[in-house]
């Protein structure tokens, strides 16, 4: 941030790099879920449970999740509580882009998986999903996506 006071008057320039863009906080906001999910998993006794969640959400004014619910359930209760848990503790997720309004409906992919071949198979089914609920949703309230694996 600069001023400059030609005279009596205050210019201030905000620099460019500090603008908050929606490609930060989508980096910013899947590694703070990738945490969470690591930290609710560690908490999680079934090591053994995979399987994918669509989780919804909106904030609330501090920032935070709020109103989290599971959008599509996995076929293990141990990955929907992980994925409950981790996205009720990812924290703040302000301050957001202009692009995105503070009332706006978010949506966090969470895949459980064994190995990479797993979690590709499982990505695949969610982003098939996915194309053809926009599909259906054409002009509808879309949520904003947040994905990590």
């Amino acid at each position: 941030m600069s001023a400059r006071q030609p005279g009596e008057q205050l210019t201030v320039i905000a620099s460019a790099d500090k603008e908050m863009t929606i490609e930060k906080w989508q980096g910013r906001t899947a590694s703070r879920l990738a945490g969470s999910i690591r930290r609710a998993a560690d908490q999680n006794f079934d090591r053994d449970a995979t399987g994918y969640t669509r989780v919804e959400f909106r904030l609330g004014e501090d920032g935070r999740p709020q109103a989290v619910a599971l959008a599509r359930p996995s076929s293990s209760r141990a990955v929907d509580r992980i994925s409950l848990r981790a996205v009720s503790t990812m924290g703040r997720l302000t301050p957001l882009p202009p692009q995105i309004a503070a009332t706006s409906r978010f949506e966090a992919w969470i895949i459980v998986a064994s190995d990479a071949r797993e979690r590709d198979d499982m990505l695949g089914r969610l982003r098939t999903d996915h194309r053809a609920r926009m599909m259906a949703q054409a002009g509808g309230d879309r949520p904003v996506l947040i994905a990590s694996r």
